[in-house]
């Protein structure tokens, strides 16, 4: 970035609140970004220093808000950028790295000690680069995974690679944004390493989210929204019924290869998730695909809560179930005998 060197002299400077209103200072809590980024670069560079053999050396430099129309303002015309998706946060985060720095690696690994200058390049990366550069991105994701840990647990999820900030939008050019900078020496070579964080990723550390029944229970404070993302994208299995046909077991046997078995297409058509129908709609066909229009939503089923169940007997619990008479009658029965057997068995073992 077009910034002053000095300011990597000083990370915790309070000047980077200067331009901000009073609002936007309060919604975000600097020391604790601050110390995540410390911890971050500890963990970053010992990783680092196992996969290339040089003397490692990373820095956390100027951290502050500003829109994303400055940033992109101030970013280098041409850059190494990584777009990771922050899965809990359900945002889009952006590192922009020197353009030398996969060179950089690769000179130290095959022997190189950084005396030779490094020149920026635009062409595209070889195949023994793309798989340096992914080493190298792992490394950074699980240091900064660790780093928020504690506070909010993320995951980072690489997207997509680009080469100017002018053809991603990561955000509107008046939302606000965290531009946190950092820069990897390798041996005697200085590169510089951006972060671009739109500001709702930090709404967990505002305080009507901090004061959230969870802290009181000891939980970290985005313990219940990584926990719903996350059971948000649980993958369920979908089917839709177009048909349904009674056969015999008789015909069910006599059933060869090549046979016709005639059907009808039901109407409407059931959607069944895991099991159980929870939609019904049309089907046809829409841009080339087949699809289902959704028609009609089934009601959520009613389920008793547990104090309607306590003192009930076994019979009142299957009344309260849609189960035909005959099937709790026999269920009944069958407990019935399951308790005589236990009965006799513990009589049993107490005369032996």
């Amino acid at each position: 970035m077009n910034t002053n060197p000095d300011n990597m002299q000083f990370p915790f400077a309070k000047e980077a609140l200067e331009g901000l209103d009073t609002q936007v200072a309060h919604d975000w809590d600097r020391e604790q970004l601050d110390a995540m980024h410390m911890q971050f670069v500890t963990q970053w560079r010992q990783s680092m220093s196992t996969l290339v053999p040089a003397e490692i050396k990373i820095l956390a430099g100027h951290m502050e808000m500003k829109t994303y129309e400055a940033f992109v303002l101030e970013a280098p015309s041409f850059a190494d950028i990584q777009v990771f998706e922050i899965d809990a946060l359900q945002t889009l985060c952006a590192w922009s790295f020197d353009s030398r720095w996969v060179a950089a690696a690769v000179d130290c690994l095959f022997g190189g000690a950084g005396i030779i200058p490094i020149k920026p390049r635009s062409s595209k990366l070889t195949h023994i680069e793309l798989g340096i550069r992914q080493r190298l991105l792992e490394t950074l994701a699980t240091a900064y995974e660790a780093a928020w840990q504690t506070a909010y647990p993320i995951r980072l999820q690489p997207l997509r690679q680009e080469q100017q900030l002018s053809s991603l939008r990561l955000a509107s050019h008046k939302d606000t944004v965290l531009h946190a900078q950092f820069s990897i020496h390798f041996n005697l070579l200085e590169l510089k390493v951006d972060l671009c964080l739109p500001k709702r990723a930090l709404s967990w550390q505002t305080p009507s989210t901090s004061a959230n029944p969870s802290e009181a229970s000891g939980q970290p404070g985005g313990w219940s929204r990584s926990l719903q993302h996350q059971l948000y994208a649980k993958p369920v299995e979908s089917v839709a019924v177009l048909c349904e046909k009674e056969l015999s077991v008789a015909q069910l046997l006599s059933l060869s290869l090549g046979q016709v078995l005639p059907i009808d297409l039901s109407a409407p058509v059931r959607l069944m998730v895991d099991g159980v129908s929870i939609l019904s709609g049309r089907y046809g066909v829409r841009n080339g695909h087949y699809a289902l229009k959704v028609e009609h939503m089934n009601a959520a089923p009613v389920i008793p809560k547990i104090e309607d169940f306590e003192g009930a007997t076994s019979g009142q619990y299957l009344g309260s179930l849609d189960v035909p008479a005959q099937a709790q009658t026999d269920l009944a029965n069958a407990a019935k005998a399951l308790s005589q057997l236990d009965q006799q068995i513990q009589k049993s073992e107490g005369d032996l």
